[in-house]
């Protein structure tokens, strides 16, 4: 038995190695020195007796460590000595010039002694004290420890601005922190000092002000750390501070303090922590019953699936865990449909993930840490005024790319299902089985591991950063926002439930903040059958003019609201800024609502239902083909105009093939097709880069006023209406053409639909969820605001992308491929399908 103390708990370790290796069992007797077993025995026991000597010479370090003692008489002379540090310094240093205290004017204005330089620098420092300043001669030098203490203290640089003071006339001076006097861009008031560099000396304790500063109708928060000796308490602290955070302004403050010798923070162990550890638990047991069940049932010849009763529900339970099963279904590659392409779309998803990554790499410190050089990003100077740098915050275009996605899947889907089975569409199949099973199917697909990562973001994850400078700290330009409460905020114990319903954009659940997405699309998924209803129903045309009419009504009503509204049709204007003329938040009001972001679904929508329509097309051409011989096909089939330049038509069976076609012609069909591509390639990147203009202003605040912004208040109306659609539009018409492999798109299904893209596209809805968390976890880890640097964004950026696919394979192996596994029974067994895998690229 092995016991030793660690820093929060006591814990009981037995080792008994033959349990674990029985080879070593006959391998302890001292007649057996020279055989490999023994030896191994005897490495293995020196190794854990230095481990054993490392614990308890840690737990030795840790319990003979001096303890912090609160001596208020030595705090209170230690700050008041650290007030008066600085004109000690200088004064004592100027009395301490021979130069100065030899000058016989001098020494008879001082009154000194003959010949007797000491007494001569007491009555300098008397001298000086008698001017009013807190000097005397009877004062002790400023220690070195006092002038460390001012330079780790994080104290802000001051100007002076002389405002004429309207009774006397005089000027009267104003002090302020130099980041409100310099107008280069958003304040960042954060002013850290050094935190390690204080918090490494035992006599010396790093505390963090937290407070805010209302600046032309909006809250900034304020971060000021200082240095102070050991012996102080938070209050002596907080009250010694109280004055020069009043005079900057900042109000509702409050402080914490670390010493290098604090305690290690213990765990709540709440009952959500123990309920998540419980769950974590089940899985891995799950994992290693699935995966042993999965290595047994490969060697037996008797399918085990065939089983009947409750064995055969435990043997599909569990080879839905099996890690071999789900890590070759990892590798599997995909068999392309021979009448359509759809690989374009993994790169697709890849890419789009990858841009919001890199979008939220750039904008999550402005909503967690902060940056000390905001300027450099934000307007009027930044980098959002350059031309190029709107690839950044264009990536909020990649959730219209995800909507836009789900409309087309969701809709090729149902059309198969209705297709293969008519009767669906009856009004009891319809109520009973189509709707209900869709939407139950589609809610489990996404909720169980949605549900893994809100569980774990909401327990463990804040556990594992509690020790962090900035963790908690209130570090956000949003109010209401700190570091971690980026990620979730305190509301989400109370509200989580809004967020498996799906409607945590209608209510702010305060859980995983980049989820609304989640909600809307989810949101958009209630009306898809009812438009597949409509078109196969009561007509495609009626279709194609509800598709159109929510369209429409979707930009009319985003313009009335931002134009009523007066809100800045742009994300980081609209949530960084305050207009104190509108009366919404952009955010809130339009960005995440799912009437407003559903114009790239419903073009979605329409790209399917036109791709079956061309299919069908393509397929009544072909018979038509066989049954007349005599006929000549002319041209290519009209499918999406003369001008989109298609492929050839395959035609079936013992039809004759169509006519080759002369250069003329070949040449012809790329122009079409290459101007059509040119278009939409254009539509997409007007919207990206269109709105570089309305970052020409003279400051942030203007930028984020709708009356004083570059852009009219019809124009920033009119763009926030209408920039999804004309997004969706041109993404449509370019997929479009690569699913039909038109003449000018095979670069982009050779580098879009590559092989290399099929594993990759399995891991973006974990990396989606969890690409937020691994960023806060590395700003928030930080002692102080970042710096924006160019070269840190590209290697953050990448270092960023690794960790997330990283993680979220794990997630993908261990927990989304065995849910959607598990989903795919349930569904199976309450529809009749077989459903026991899950499909190999769930």
């Amino acid at each position: 038995w092995l016991k030793f103390r660690l820093p929060s708990s006591e814990v009981l370790v037995r080792f008994r190695l033959t349990s674990f290796f029985p080879s070593l069992a006959h391998s302890v007797g001292p007649t057996d020195t020279m055989r490999p077993n023994s030896i191994g025995l005897r490495w293995l026991t020196l190794i854990l007796a230095v481990l054993v000597q490392v614990v308890q010479a840690h737990n030795e370090l840790a319990l003979s460590s001096p303890s912090i003692v609160v001596d208020d008489a030595a705090c209170q002379a230690g700050l008041q000595a650290l007030g008066s540090c600085s004109l000690r310094l200088v004064a004592q240093t100027a009395c301490s010039e021979p130069a100065l205290l030899n000058i016989s004017y001098i020494q008879k204005v001082l009154g000194c002694p003959h010949g007797d330089m000491i007494a001569c620098r007491l009555k300098c420092l008397d001298t000086l004290g008698s001017f009013g300043l807190p000097i005397s001669g009877a004062d002790g030098d400023c220690t070195v420890q006092e002038q460390l203490m001012k330079q780790f203290s994080g104290t802000p640089d001051i100007v002076v601005d002389f405002l004429k003071d309207k009774e006397s006339g005089l000027p009267h001076p104003q002090l302020l922190p130099s980041v409100l006097a310099d107008l280069s861009g958003f304040p960042s008031l954060s002013f850290l000092g050094e935190y390690q560099r204080c918090v490494y000396d035992v006599k010396m304790q790093y505390c963090l002000v937290e407070g805010e500063l209302a600046l032309q109708g909006t809250k900034l928060p304020a971060l000021m750390g200082v240095c102070r000796p050991s012996t102080c308490s938070a209050d002596s602290i907080h009250d010694d501070v109280g004055a020069q955070v009043e005079k900057l302004g900042i109000g509702n403050f409050r402080t914490t303090c670390h010493h290098i010798h604090d305690p290690v923070p213990e765990i709540g162990w709440t009952a959500g922590q123990i309920a998540a550890l419980v769950l974590f638990v089940f899985i891995f047991l799950c994992l290693v019953a699935g995966s042993v069940y999965f290595t047994v049932s490969q060697k037996e010849a008797a399918d085990t699936h065939s089983r009947g009763g409750w064995q055969g529900h435990l043997a599909s339970f569990l080879s839905a865990w099996s890690v071999q099963r789900n890590l070759k279904s990892f590798a599997r590659l995909r068999k392309e449909d021979t009448d359509v392409t759809l690989s374009v779309l993994d790169g697709v998803r890849v890419l789009s993930t990858l841009w919001v990554i890199l979008g939220h790499t750039v904008i999550w410190p402005l909503m967690s840490i902060g940056y000390e050089n905001s300027g450099m990003i934000l307007p009027p100077n930044g980098r959002l005024t350059e031309f190029w740098f709107q690839i950044v915050p264009g990536g909020y275009f990649a959730v219209d790319t995800f909507f836009l996605l789900s409309g087309l899947l969701g809709a090729r889907t149902l059309h198969a299902k209705v297709k293969k089975n008519p009767s669906l569409l009856s009004p009891a199949n319809f109520c009973m089985k189509l709707y209900p099973m869709g939407l139950l199917g589609r809610w489990l697909r996404l909720t169980l591991v949605y549900a893994f990562v809100l569980i774990f973001s909401n327990t463990w994850y804040r556990e594992i950063g509690r020790g962090g400078l900035l963790w908690n700290a209130n570090t956000s330009m949003q109010a209401g926002m700190g570091c971690v409460f980026s990620v979730d905020s305190p509301d989400c114990s109370k509200y989580w439930w809004a967020s498996l319903l799906y409607i945590n954009n209608l209510i702010n659940s305060g859980c995983l903040a980049w989820t609304w997405y989640l909600a809307c699309d989810m949101q958009m998924f209630l009306i898809l059958p009812f438009l597949v209803l409509i078109r196969e129903r009561m007509g495609r045309l009626l279709g194609w003019v509800v598709l159109a009419a929510g369209t429409v009504g979707s930009m009319a009503w985003a313009y009335f609201v931002i134009y009523t509204n007066k809100l800045v049709s742009d994300p980081v204007l609209g949530d960084f800024g305050k207009n104190p003329a509108s009366h919404g938040n952009y955010m809130q009001d339009v960005y995440e609502v799912s009437w407003i972001r559903v114009q790239p679904y419903l073009i979605g929508v329409g790209a399917a239902w036109l791709l079956e329509n061309i299919l069908e097309q393509r397929a009544r051409s072909a018979r038509e083909a066989v049954v007349s011989e005599s006929s000549e096909i002319q041209g290519t089939v009209s499918e999406m105009g003369a001008i989109a330049g298609l492929a050839p038509l395959p035609l079936l069976g013992e039809a004759r093939t169509r006519p080759e076609r002369s250069f003329g012609q070949k040449a012809a069909r790329f122009a079409g097709a290459s101007v059509i591509q040119l278009i939409s390639i254009a539509l997409m990147a007007s919207v990206v880069f269109l709105p570089v203009g309305r970052y020409q202003c003279k400051d942030f605040q203007s930028c984020a006023n709708v009356d004083l912004a570059p852009w009219s208040p019809v124009a920033n109306a009119l763009y926030g209406a209408t920039n999804h659609t004309i997004w969706g539009l041109g993404l449509a018409i370019f997929l479009m053409l690569c699913f039909l492999k038109a003449p000018s798109t095979g670069w982009a299904n050779w580098c879009l639909g590559a092989n290399f893209w099929q594993p990759l596209v399995k891991l973006t809805y974990s990396a989606y969820l969890l690409h937020p968390l691994v960023l806060v976890y590395f700003y928030c880890q930080n002692v102080k605001a970042m710096p924006y640097l160019d070269t840190a964004l590209l290697s953050n950026f990448i270092a960023f992308s690794t960790v997330v696919f990283f993680f979220a394979f794990l997630v993908w192996a261990f927990v989304e491929k065995p849910c959607a596994n598990l989903s795919a029974q349930f569904m199976g067994s309450l529809t009749g399908s077989k459903g026991r895998g899950g499909g190999d690229d769930a």
